[in-house]
């Protein structure tokens, strides 16, 4: 057994020059259109990433990521060079490309090696009872996944923004090795552990919820909370004709919300009102030249989806 171990330590020790550790930086960048799959790195207040190419030597295996539960209380911990010499179907290592959308909106790549949260929370022990799992960076910085959103089928899409032609499923995982911009495994360098998972349709803005430098992972068993309804200015009912309608939300800016305007139930599919955080001249407010009802479906991370609201307006001449 301990000749076992020995050569799994050896082995991960040559891996480890290639995978263990690393240090990207957070750093606000302005962001312009461009290609679909190459626009700049954006890092903001809703969590893009931007990273700051390979880290050096002296970083080494420094991370330690800590499972809590919601009083502080440290249920397990663990660093790379823990999970690097647990046998891999119970560390759970997942590598692949990752496609996401980010705040500009611009679709981006990511390549990335890792662990599967999943794995990580059933060693921990709370797999089983995890309702809203968040993860929590050194910076302060945190995302919460309730646990559909954590445990729904997740893609990677190499038309995203376009179609799901191609889809291949991919885990949510903590990256211990990751680049942006490349769907290239080859690419990737040490870097942070960062929270990196896949989209559910191949609209999804998910690059938001990229969590870079984790520290800590919150398990809270309560049941997760609903995202209020949405709400609209001018309030429902008569309005003159030609005049627009701007839908509204206290958490404008992390939530998105999707419509539609003939009474039919909307999807995550639906049109997105609020698709861009830096281009708020793409939340264009709805004009009403002819009597419509406006369904609305609140969606965020950290949250279940809104009940559905519905607005109807009248035109007046």
């Amino acid at each position: 057994m301990r000749l076992l171990y020995s050569a799994i330590i050896l082995l991960c020790v040559i891996l480890g020059a290639a995978g263990c550790g690393g240090s990207p930086t957070q750093t606000e960048q302005p962001s312009t259109p461009g290609n679909a799959t190459e626009p700049p790195a954006l890092s903001d207040s809703s969590g893009s990433l931007a990273t700051s190419g390979p880290s050096g030597p002296d970083d080494g295996d420094a991370w330690r990521i800590s499972v809590v539960n919601p009083a502080g209380e440290e249920l397990w911990s663990f660093s790379e060079a823990e999970l690097c010499r647990l046998p891999q179907d119970q560390a759970g290592s997942f590598a692949h490309a990752y496609s996401t959308i980010n705040n500009w909106p611009a679709a981006r790549f990511y390549a990335a090696d890792g662990y599967k949260i999943i794995s990580i929370l059933t060693m921990a022990g709370v797999f089983d009872t995890a309702q809203t799992v968040t993860l929590r960076a050194v910076d302060g910085y945190e995302v919460s996944l309730t646990r559909e959103q954590l445990l729904s089928p997740q893609f990677f899409f190499p038309d995203v923004g376009e179609n799901d032609s191609g889809a291949v499923p991919v885990e949510p995982i903590i990256a211990y090795r990751w680049r942006e911009g490349t769907a290239d495994l080859s690419d990737i360098f040490e870097n942070k552990p960062a929270l990196i998972f896949g989209q559910r349709n191949p609209y999804e803005h998910t690059n938001p919820a990229y969590v870079v430098g984790v520290a800590e992972i919150v398990v809270d068993d309560s049941p997760s909370d609903t995202w209020p309804l949405a709400s609209t200015f001018p309030l429902p009912g008569p309005i003159a004709g030609g005049e627009t309608v701007k839908l509204q939300h206290q958490f404008f800016g992390i939530v998105k919300l999707h419509y539609t305007l003939d009474g039919s139930t909307p999807t995550p599919l639906s049109a997105m009102y609020n698709p861009s955080t830096f281009q708020p001249e793409l939340n264009r407010p709805i004009p009403i030249t002819e009597p419509v009802t406006i369904a609305v479906l609140v969606t965020g991370y950290g949250k279940n989806d809104s009940e559905i609201a519905v607005f109807e307006f009248e035109p007046t001449p």
